[in-house]
């Protein structure tokens, strides 16, 4: 008698990553919530001592009126702190350029959507940076297209940041639904990592996957200066077979 082979946790992933029409119904409502979160970020920001840790309460207090949870907990930084890329609120006063990350959660489908802002004024080399990030990610989602390989489009955003002298620090994107960080991996092995036979050969697998009608994932290029601080844009894509459907619509918000 033959037994059946025991499904990876990456086999699980992979039948996880076509949304079904309900699926992508719940999303949407999800993504519809986490939209809803960027007038309060914009009202909040108008106060003039509003710190980290409000703002990201402003922020939570919003999602969970609408009857959702917390996709994850929400990241709000700003100044030089802002170079780290999961960092957690603080006291600190919010001032220059910043940043807030967050997502809601309904009916288990979680959302993630990155707002950047300027509150006051910034130096030249941060307006570079928020410059670059804003056009890094509309190159990229104009660059999505059906039948691509995922981490093609990874590869094109380090090409474009290398060329004017950034480094690439996360991947471009992920996959969401029941969970924050699903299939599809928009990203790539780091320059020089050298992986074990185990994770090449999930590499391998990964690096087959090629964007398909159903799909949902994060577009989040990101640019981060130590010392300077740091840009993050981010809004949910939905594949249809007509190509990329962007369902969040995060802005940059100057104050």
């Amino acid at each position: 008698m033959k037994h059946k082979r025991k499904k990876s946790k990456l086999d699980k992933q992979l039948e996880r990553i076509i949304k079904t029409p309900k699926e992508i119904k719940l999303l949407k409502k999800s993504a519809k919530i986490s939209d809803s979160c960027i007038k309060v970020i914009e009202r909040a920001l108008k106060r003039p001592n509003i710190t980290e840790k409000q703002l990201a309460r402003a922020i939570n207090r919003n999602i969970k009126k609408q009857g959702a949870q917390l996709a994850f907990p929400t990241i709000v930084t700003c100044g030089k702190r802002s170079v780290y890329i999961h960092a957690k609120p603080t006291n600190k006063r919010i001032c220059g350029l910043g940043y807030a990350d967050f997502g809601a959660k309904y009916k288990k489908y979680r959302t993630d959507i990155t707002v950047p802002f300027v509150k006051g004024k910034i130096g030249k080399e941060e307006q570079r940076i928020l410059d670059t990030t804003l056009q890094a990610y509309k190159l990229m989602i104009k660059s999505i297209k059906l039948g691509m390989r995922c981490w093609k489009l990874h590869n094109k955003l380090e090409k474009f940041l290398r060329a004017r002298g950034y480094k690439v620090r996360h991947s471009l994107g992920h996959g969401i639904g029941l969970d924050i960080h699903e299939l599809p991996t928009i990203g790539k092995p780091k320059r020089g990592k050298k992986y074990g036979p185990r994770k090449r050969k999930k590499w391998l697998r990964l690096k087959k996957l090629r964007f398909e009608p159903g799909m949902v994932f994060t577009i989040e290029p990101g640019i981060y200066v130590r010392g300077v601080g740091g840009c993050r844009f981010e809004n949910d894509v939905r594949m249809t077979k007509h190509g990329a459907q962007v369902i969040t619509h995060s802005k940059m918000i100057k104050i």
